[in-house]
């Protein structure tokens, strides 16, 4: 029984703070013993409260009544015989300053308990607001950027939505609070608003970082100090605007460039390397005959063996090229599940020699796609590998599918179980070269990044200190 009343307790106090965050103007929401339940954003702007200082608190401490509530009530009720007309009465901010302003109040029982709603007209903030005021509330309710403003105690006086979102905060909750409050627990250095700003600090689009619930923002940022009539300092605002996207888009076409240039240098490479390579190999390929015909089989190994080192040389220049220019891509329907039911015996047999286990959901529901499945072959098979030796000799390689909602992709996912990669790497690993591995070209997942990109699909990657997963996106039919 006490566990239903405690949850209609809660349902109703939830209900009072959704109720307080629609209403416009200053309202108090005050309970039968007089404490302060709730209240409205225009309040706290007006009288300079923060939440945490009036809720639970009595209601005089806004409200300057020296009786109760039910006797504040009453007493209006018999004033205007018995009706519900807003009567002028005294109220108080947090400095203490007394002022006049029209209250009604209103009441309603929840549980049999009173609840009393003190509506404030007219308080000084809600009178003829000026133009330059409107401007002011529509650029920290409606506009895209990050706003924060502060008054000279270095309290925060406003935020905007935009701001709330980037910074992890609940508006309501950080009304009036000092920043040494709002970023408790963050050195003063990291502070995206800092006391500083009050000495008169100020930058224009200084980057910065902010994370957030493990959300990275990308920020630039300009701040300056407020000042009255006499050139006083009154306060500070700091205004940033989110550039996240547009930075990872500059990531990706310098990533690009710098792609097409290794391109064109590796192409050039390559084609030198291969000329001497083919006379060696000529060389090398009559030496082993005679070797062979005249019983040399000492020799005849050296030569294979060289030979082979030559037949790598020659796989490593063929990936040069395919960073110089475009593959002859096979435009096909062909179907997942063929391709993966190729391909997943070679993983088993690789993964079953260094005790790796792997999981396949099966593929049979998979659609038909446009591209090369030689290609997509390469590609799985390749990140299949790099997996297993992510992992060593031991872990779980799980290969999955989802579909991507509101688009017409379909995500196959690769996912191992080894340590995961760095958050300072994640962005490095397509970079031609760029590799973690003592005996690596760095080659594999540019190549692959590329081949995706041909037939028009995407390559994601997420890691979270443990584990990586690959996201081949592809369009389907």
């Amino acid at each position: 029984m006490e566990k239903i009343i405690t949850s209609q307790k809660c349902h109703a106090f939830s209900r009072l703070k959704q109720y307080s965050q629609h209403i416009k103007h200053a309202l108090l929401i005050v309970d039968g013993q007089g404490l302060i339940l709730e209240v409205s954003e225009a309040l706290l702007q007006a009288t300079g409260f923060s939440y945490q200082q009036i809720i639970a608190a009595p209601f005089q401490k806004v409200i300057p009544y020296m009786n109760s509530v039910s006797h504040l009530y009453d007493s209006l009720l018999d004033k205007e015989k018995q009706s519900l007309k807003p009567t002028e009465m005294i109220y108080q901010d947090v400095q203490g300053k007394k002022s006049k302003t029209p209250i009604m109040i209103t009441t309603s029982y929840k549980n049999e308990e009173p609840i009393y709603f003190f509506h404030l007209f007219q308080l000084t903030k809600d009178l003829s607001i000026s133009l330059s005021q409107r401007m002011a509330n529509q650029l920290t309710s409606e506009i895209n950027l990050g706003v924060v403003v502060l008054d000279v105690q270095a309290r925060l006086v406003d935020i905007s939505q935009v701001a709330c979102k980037i910074l992890g905060v609940e508006r309501m909750l950080v009304l009036n609070q000092h920043i040494d409050q709002v970023f408790a627990g963050i050195p003063e250095e990291q502070r995206l608003v800092q006391r500083e700003l009050l000495e008169g600090v100020k930058f224009q689009n200084k980057a910065m970082s902010w994370t957030n619930q493990k959300q990275r923002y990308e920020l630039l940022v300009d701040s300056n100090t407020l000042h009255n009539e006499v050139g006083q300092i009154v306060g500070a605002y700091v205004i940033f605007k989110d550039v996240t996207n547009m930075r990872s888009l500059e990531q990706k076409i310098e990533r690009s460039d710098r792609l097409a240039m290794i391109g064109q240098i590796a192409a050039g490479t390559a084609h030198e390397i291969r000329n001497p390579l083919t006379s060696i190999k000529g060389f090398l390929q009559m030496f082993q005959q005679s070797f062979k015909e005249n019983g040399m089989d000492k020799e005849k190994t050296f030569t294979d063996i060289m030979l082979t080192e030559l037949h790598r040389i020659n796989s490593l220049v063929s990936e040069f090229l395919l960073l110089s220019k475009p593959r002859d891509v096979q435009y096909q329907m062909i179907s997942l599940h063929t391709v993966f039911e190729e391909i997943m015996p070679i993983v088993e047999n690789e993964a079953l020699l260094h005790g790796i286990e792997v999981r396949y959901t099966g593929t049979e529901a998979l659609p038909m796609v446009v591209g090369d499945a030689e290609l997509l072959k390469q590609v799985f098979l390749n990140i299949c590998k790099n997996g297993m030796e992510a992992m060593g000799n031991e872990g779980t390689l799980t290969v999955s599918y989802h579909y991507e909602e509101d688009s017409n992709k379909i995500s196959l996912n690769i996912q191992d179980t080894g340590p995961g990669i760095p958050g300072y790497l994640i962005d490095k690993i397509f970079d031609p070269f760029f590799t973690t591995k003592d005996e690596g070209t760095g080659l594999g997942l540019s190549v692959c990044q590329k081949i995706i990109h041909d037939i028009g699909g995407q390559i994601r990657v997420s890691s979270k200190g443990f584990g990586t997963t690959f996201h081949i996106l592809l369009s389907y039919m």
